[in-house]
């Protein structure tokens, strides 16, 4: 952008200097499993108007535009933030549809003469509304199958508008952030009058400052006339196919990687079946046997949150109260239990605590089901699940310390089929604005899992251990009552558990409202953020970690039977974890920076540099650093794709999706199988915010497999740049290495690495075989319910720029005079030339 942000201004004369490209963020546009929601142009041409203020342009009707015209000259409306709204928006297109528009600044070949949207940075946040719905990711959204209790209207108080499910396409839309800019362009809008028509309408619209737009986003607005559903969505966009019959999708699936990791002793990265061959004889919530011993699966407490947001700017979706907030709980909950709790005394216990860090959640679940369906319904892996060894060159290495992944379908870590039946689930979800209160509350309990009796004992529990807190935060029982008959649970990773397991498993959330979301919290907004408008309670979020944790290690000590009441449960956890998180202590310092502040903090780029570094040594290729989160951050979940975080496999020279080996290729080649090179691995490329949480959770995690000195003193840890670096680690246990080695985190050696990558992509998605990256297949069976969130690829050349149009006046101003200049000259020249004649000069 060109225009000085100090001063922009568009009234000097025409020239190629002021013919700006506009600093904007780009409004959301995606496909899902029914049609479409978001913005984008008509078709690929750009679509141009004259800068109007909304105000002036809704407040117009047929009859008051001049001599009623059906005709008007194009126009982008200019409004400021608190305006966007599902009712304003849907005025304006309703006024546009009143109408044709004019060829003034080009020809139009769709819609009307609205020809796009700037939506201003405001100071005003007065009014300023959530974009979701008022029941989240429930009714008459693509998520609502899923959703527990679909009806219930947890944004009430943020009076949620429903923009994020609202299909505007022909509506090019951006946000302009920068003050100065957005102050300029609404004076501009002010200055430039109402809406016209009418023969003298050229005499309104010259000069004019006007914006154009080239955003085509996919296609969209045309309905099946057979059954009256959109003719594009995910699936088709998927599928789609070239003028040559050649497989060229239109689009990628939403997603990335979760990340999760055990807190005790690790557990195996080696295959064991029960001495079946069937899936996942270990997990599928199978039963244990009552075993309390490391070694076997036990029961798993799992402890989630979501770690992505969205906005109507996806590319602004700061999340600080709905995601860093919930990141920021679990990270220093794992670090609390890490730095407290010895291995030996957490293997003692009848559960393994898990942490689950969710990625894609906003968009239908998207981590949590894959991840729940893939450990409590049991994977199957086409060529076995034994699977194959990530890295091929590893395959030999002693005991089981090598990563076991699948071809087909593509999963680069097969170490959840270890984990042992989901028991119960503590989530988190905005902990970090109590509406300016001490008070959390405790959603889900004893109507989760139809009566069995964990979920109540975990609300109990939840409840007791608050009343510990020394800084006067409390939990209670929420207040939601039945909706039609069911109980309705916040859109959190405990949805996907309940409805997965048919409320035979269930668990609670732990959440900084009551029987709504905190009013103002800005949920889902662009504005959620601590640089705009939120308020985020640091105390609250280290009073919450400090619950969960010890909640965590209650939990897990309940006995088979459920013999151990609440009260009990809770002293056994205090008695572990006697300190609380400290809101001002150095790590809590850095992961609020990095969290809520500065994406690319040193902090993360620590541990992800590390992570990469371990990748690279471990596969022999170096992906590079996944994408950063940026400053401000931003919690989109992104695209899934070979640079966002798909999995895909290298093998002989080639890089796969996912691959059975022995077929033949679309060219006839017959397809070599995995192994044949000895370079062969499974790669992956996961953002920053993931390899940070992974390398975090191994640091924080992997501390209680240390070994105290003779005289009772804590080692000094080795450091490292990658793995390789810990080899001759002394100070880890026999326990803790015989499963993994030790590990580099953060630059320090580390008892073994606890954390895992799983897939976060919709579940009714696979990679397709044998074919490169970003190519996705609906899978057989599929049940139809899921959201399938697609984002179309965007034209190279997307952006909106704003210039000065004077129309052919000056043109024909500019020709007249140059042609009485002409003939002046001519005048002159003859009369020259009869004067040196006379003279005799010529």
């Amino acid at each position: 952008m060109t225009v000085s942000s100090d001063n922009p201004t568009l009234n000097e004369p025409f020239n190629n200097a002021h013919f700006e490209s506009l600093p904007h963020v780009p409004c959301v546009s995606l496909f899902h499993r029914t049609g479409r929601v978001g913005c984008g142009t008509w078709s690929r041409n750009v679509m141009t108007g004259r800068l109007l203020d909304w105000s002036s342009v809704a407040s117009n009707t047929n009859d008051n535009v001049e001599g009623g015209a059906s005709v008007v000259p194009p126009y982008v409306a200019v409004m400021d933030e608190e305006y966007y709204t599902d009712e304003n928006i849907a005025n304006l297109m309703l006024y546009s549809q009143q109408y044709a528009a004019g060829e003034d600044y080009g020809e139009v070949d769709e819609g009307g003469p609205l020809r796009g949207l700037l939506v201003l940075a405001s100071d005003n946040n007065n009014n300023v509304a959530s974009p979701e719905p008022l029941a989240p990711q429930g009714d008459d959204t693509p998520s609502s199958s899923i959703t527990i209790g679909s009806s219930y209207e947890w944004n009430v108080n943020n009076a949620g508008n429903g923009l994020t499910t609202t299909d505007m396409y022909g509506l090019p839309t951006a946000y302009i952030a920068d003050a100065n800019t957005a102050a300029y362009l609404k004076s501009v809008a002010s200055e430039q009058g109402n809406i016209s028509g009418g023969d003298d309408a050229s005499a309104t619209v010259y000069p004019s400052i006007v914006s154009e737009f080239n955003y085509y986003m996919g296609p969209g607005g045309e309905v099946d006339a057979d059954n009256g559903e959109a003719m594009y969505n995910s699936k088709k966009c998927l599928e789609w196919k070239d003028n040559d019959g050649e497989w060229s999708p239109r689009c990628a699936p939403l997603g990335g990687n979760s990340v999760w990791a055990v807190a005790g002793t690790p557990i195996s990265l080696g295959y064991s079946n029960g001495g079946e061959d069937d899936a996942n004889e270990n997990n599928g919530n199978a039963d244990n046997g009552g075993e309390n011993d490391s070694s076997s699966n036990k029961p798993v407490i799992l402890v989630t949150a979501s770690i992505d947001s969205t906005s109507m700017f996806h590319d602004l979706s700061p999340g600080a109260n709905n995601a860093a907030s919930n990141i920021l709980t679990l990270l220093m909950a794992a670090q609390l239990i890490g730095s407290s709790i010895k291995d030996e005394a957490l293997d003692e216990l009848y559960g393994q605590i898990a942490f689950a860090f969710f990625q894609g959640e906003s968009y239908g679940y998207i981590g949590s089901r894959r991840f729940l369906k893939d450990v409590m319904e049991g994977f199957e892996c086409s060529g076995g699940n034994e699977g194959v060894a990530s890295v091929y060159k590893a395959k030999d290495e002693s005991g089981d310390t090598t990563t076991r992944a699948c071809l087909h379908p593509p999963r680069a870590d097969l170490t959840f089929q270890n984990l042992g039946e989901v028991r119960g689930m503590i989530a988190v979800d905005q902990v970090g604005n109590l509406g300016g209160t001490k008070n959390l509350y405790v959603q889900g309990g004893e109507d989760t899992d139809g009566g069995n009796g964990f979920a109540s004992f975990l609300s109990e529990v939840m409840v007791e251990l608050s009343a510990s807190d020394d800084g006067g935060y409390t939990a209670q029982a929420s207040s939601v009552e039945e909706d039609d008959g069911t109980s309705p649970l916040p859109p959190t990773p405990l949805s996907s558990l309940v409805s997965l397991s048919s409320a035979a498993v269930g668990g609670v959330v732990l959440t900084g409202y009551d029987d709504a979301f905190v009013a103002n919290s800005l949920y889902h907004s662009h504005l959620d953020s601590t640089s705009k408008y939120s308020t985020i309670d640091k105390d609250a979020i280290a009073s919450a970690a400090t619950l969960v944790a010890r909640s965590a290690v209650a939990a897990a000590y309940q006995n088979a039977n459920d013999e151990v009441d609440s009260a009990t449960a809770s002293a056994y956890a205090l008695d572990l974890l006697p300190t609380a998180v400290d809101s001002s202590s150095e790590t809590f310092a850095k992961l609020y920076n990095c969290l809520f502040e500065d994406g690319n903090c040193e902090t993360f780029l620590t541990y992800g540099g590390v992570e990469r570094a371990n990748d690279a040594v471990k596969t022999g290729i170096d992906l590079g650093m996944g994408v950063p989160l940026g400053t401000p951050p931003s919690y989109y979940t992104s695209i899934y794709d070979s640079s966002n975080g798909q999995a895909f496999v290298y093998a002989s020279g080639k890089y796969y999706g996912s691959l059975i080996g022995g077929e033949k290729d679309k060219d006839g080649e017959v397809i070599k199988n995995y192994g044949d090179d000895g370079k062969d691995a499974f790669l992956v490329r996961p953002s920053l915010l993931e390899m940070a949480i992974f390398g975090l959770l191994n640091d924080f995690l992997g501390r209680g497999a240390i070994e105290m000195n003779d005289d009772g003193s804590a080692p000094a840890l080795a450091t490292c740049k990658s793995s390789s670096d810990c080899s001759s680690v002394s100070y880890c246990n026999s326990e803790s290495s015989a499963v993994v080695l030790p590990a580099c985190a953060g630059g320090s050696c580390v008892c073994g690495s606890r954390s895992h990558y799983h897939l976060a992509l919709d579940e009714a998605l696979s990679a397709a075989a044998n074919v490169g990256t970003s190519r996705f297949e609906i899978q057989d069976g599929e049940e139809g319910i899921s959201a399938l969130y697609t984002e179309p690829y965007w034209s190279s050349y997307v952006g909106v720029r704003i210039y000065n149009d004077a129309g052919n006046t000056p043109g024909v101003y500019a020709s007249s005079i140059g042609a009485v200049f002409a003939l002046a000259c001519i005048g002159f020249v003859l009369r020259l030339k009869k004067t040196m004649v006379k003279q005799k000069v010529y």
